[in-house]
């Protein structure tokens, strides 16, 4: 078990962007609001939830509070997901951001104290990322270089995004609906290179599934190719049909 109260941990911002998710933000809040860490704050950014998300949201401001944890909340409509986490971006002060959507939750209650226990060594790091634990087994992240194919290295709940190093280049693209994330973490690998991308052997995030950008989808593919055309020209291309094929083959 880690000393959590001998490490200067860098403070970190955990962002939820939930969207009529009663069914699911309690498991997600639990495991942020039991976490053995002492820098972070949580930050949940509902799109105007019409069932009973925001009842459960605020009923944990008093939690959060007496264990001394920023915990705030805003709900409104946006332009969808990656608007919303845009939003939780421009609110965060924390160093480095997780994005813990509804459904999903970390680890285990050390997550946090374990990923950042070794934080001096992320000083030049953009992304530190680590497992995931779905359908009952640990899936290790995929080789870095599977970003140049149009596919992303590992699973996005399981990254941690360094504010204070990526500044503005922490936004996702709207322009892409559906692969923002990939759009962000391949941008992030073009202009910062594999050396600020630090893989760890935690398990950070349990992962439901079903996200929009896990989905296969018409969508899904425009916007893979139109971010491999834009970023690698028609080599990018090729090698995203090839990848693409490779795997439906298997």
């Amino acid at each position: 078990m880690l000393d959590t109260e001998n490490i200067n941990y860098p403070k970190v911002t955990v962002i939820t962007v939930s969207y009529n998710s009663e069914e699911f933000i309690t498991a997600t809040i639990e495991s942020i609001l039991n976490q053995k860490f002492n820098n972070f704050e949580y930050l949940i950014i509902d799109g105007n939830s019409s069932d009973k998300t925001l009842e459960i949201i605020k009923s944990y401001e008093l939690k959060f509070k007496k264990k001394k944890i920023a915990y705030k909340w805003v709900s409104e409509s946006d332009k969808g997901i990656y608007d919303a986490m845009n939003k939780g971006i421009l609110l965060a002060k924390g160093q480095w951001c997780n994005f813990m959507n509804t459904g999903d939750s970390f680890y285990s209650m050390e997550t946090l104290c374990k990923v950042f226990s070794a934080s001096e060594a992320y000083n030049n790091i953009a992304i530190v990322y680590g497992y995931k634990f779905f359908e009952n087994k640990l899936i290790e992240p995929l080789p870095l270089k599977l970003l140049t194919f149009g596919a992303i290295m590992g699973n996005h709940q399981s990254m941690f995004f360094n504010k204070s190093i990526l500044n503005k280049e922490l936004m996702y693209d709207l322009r892409y609906s559906i692969y923002g994330d990939y759009e962000l973490v391949n941008r992030i690998f073009l202009n910062f290179g594999k050396r600020c991308f630090q893989k760890i052997n935690v398990p950070i995030a349990n992962y439901l599934g079903g996200g929009i950008s896990a989905k296969p989808s018409y969508q899904k593919r425009k916007d893979k190719f139109l971010i491999l055309i834009r970023h690698y020209g028609i080599i990018g291309f090729i090698k995203g049909v090839y990848y693409s094929i490779k795997e439906k083959l298997k």
